[in-house]
């Protein structure tokens, strides 16, 4: 039996979508006989919380918590910055409300807000990057190299498995590997010192490459969610085997479906659309709500027979949007807040289309987002506002939905349309192609990481 340590800061009680690839490794390495223990921080760290996903937890694994430095200080500064961002919305509200109450009138308010907020975003992200090498968890590193330390002499650790963001773990793992030669697996779920979305200073880039590059040529393997990720790090490091980068997806967990109804749906008197997750940045809803919009207003569609729903947290970019349209729509537009990952998957169940939003742009094209293994899971049909790239091509390859540039209106309107009248006239256009869709089983995935262990055994 081989004795596995991960080092994970996402793990639950602590809900979101990073938690679920750490948590699901986890219990199907268990599963498979290796002995896990999991090295994370407190529950009282800061964070969204998610207890319901404390009882996926398997019985067989070791929980090791340690205590956190929370860096309170950048989150004061936001504070403030958020505060100063609501006051100019107050002052566009009431100046735009005596104007007028137009979709134009407040899309120039949005984009004032947004001018707002990326100036504030970058000003303060400038000013985060500097005081908080590599990221503000850095106060986790000496608890956990502490607690790592026992935990291999304890137990006797054959293999180490980081995970990031934070990329505080991975220097975790380049400590603790240093010190005893532990064989060590370095999983990124987002790109570090080359991330296209985010855009460092010189002094910063210049530490991150440097940070970067000590756990790429120390691990013994380097592995992440996407092909784009791993074909990156494989230029950048040619001096590397090229067998060390592995791509192992996300994906989905056929015992979160065991009892679920996915058949819900079909009591549905309207065509529901259900987008699950976050909205921020870039995501934006506008293309889809214009589009509803155009449709209703050109009597394509009846506004009787159509909802959208969003479950989860909107930014305030976006909750101005959301409202107008909830305002204008009583019964199409619905917001419900962040919800239980159990909970989340039962309002798939309800929904007869899927929404994933992922912008255009550098980068973009090795996104998948951890939402759209569920989704492909449930056999219900995908509208997919996405670029050419991995997520575009797992919805073709298994044939689960439409997709359209997030660009292109008349494309977004038209695969709106084609889903829209699937529900309307009770037809099937699309068959799920289950023998692809079950390569992106959990299960299966750790099958795929059991392999890279096997081979720096």
């Amino acid at each position: 039996m081989k004795n596995v340590l991960i080092i994970a800061y996402y793990y639950p009680p602590k809900g979101g979508a990073g938690v679920q690839r750490t948590t699901k490794f986890a219990n199907y390495l268990s599963k498979f006989g290796y002995n896990v223990n999991v090295l994370t921080v407190k529950e009282n760290s800061e964070g969204l919380k998610d207890f319901s996903l404390k009882e996926d937890i398997n019985k067989n694994i070791s929980v090791y918590r340690t205590d956190i430095k929370e860096i309170n200080i950048m989150n004061n500064l936001l504070k403030i910055a958020k505060k100063k961002t609501n006051n100019s919305i107050n002052t566009l509200d009431e100046n735009l409300s005596n104007n007028s109450s137009s979709l134009g009138a407040k899309k120039i308010k949005l984009n004032l807000l947004n001018s707002i907020k990326n100036y504030l975003k970058k000003m303060f992200l400038n000013l985060y990057n500097l005081m908080f090498i590599p990221d503000d968890k850095k106060g986790w590193i000496d608890f956990a190299v502490s607690k790592g330390r026992e935990i291999i002499i304890e137990k006797n650790i054959d293999i180490i498995y980081t995970t990031s963001g934070p990329y505080s773990t991975h220097l975790i793992g380049y400590k603790l590997n240093k010190e005893f030669g532990t064989k060590w697996i370095a999983d990124f779920r987002d790109p570090w010192a080359s991330n296209p979305f985010v855009e460092y200073n010189f002094l910063v880039q210049k530490i991150f490459n440097k940070l970067e590059a000590k756990v790429v040529k120390n691990a013994n393997k380097i592995i992440s969610v996407s092909k784009p990720i791993i074909e990156d790090f494989i230029k950048r490091y040619p001096d590397e085997d090229i067998n060390k980068f592995v791509t192992i997806p996300n994906g989905y967990d056929e015992e979160d479906f065991q009892g679920l109804n996915l058949e819900l749906s079909e009591k549905n008197s309207k065509f529901v659309i259900l987008y699950n997750g976050t909205l921020y940045g870039k995501r934006s809803p506008e293309k889809i709500l214009f589009s509803i919009d155009n449709l209703i207003n050109k009597n394509i569609i009846d506004k009787n027979k159509i909802q959208i729903r969003f479950v989860g947290e909107i930014g305030t970019s976006y909750i101005e949007l959301i409202n107008y349209y909830k305002n204008k729509y009583k019964d199409v537009v619905i917001h419900r807040p962040y919800m239980p990952h159990k909970e989340s998957l039962i309002e798939l169940c309800k929904a007869n289309a899927l929404l994933l939003i992922i912008d255009e742009g550098k980068g973009s094209e090795g996104i998948y987002t951890g939402k759209i293994f569920e989704y492909i899971r449930t056999g219900k049909t995908i509208l997919g506002l996405v670029p050419n790239g991995v997520a575009k091509d797992l919805i073709e390859e298994t044939s689960t939905g439409y997709t359209a540039l997030p660009s292109d209106q008349s494309a977004i309107e038209n695969i709106i349309l084609k889903a829209y009248n699937d529900f309307i006239y009770k037809t099937k256009s699309l068959t799920p192609n289950l023998e692809v869709i079950k390569k992106y089983s959990r299960e299966n995935l750790t099958k795929l990481l059991i392999e890279e262990i096997k081979k720096i055994e």
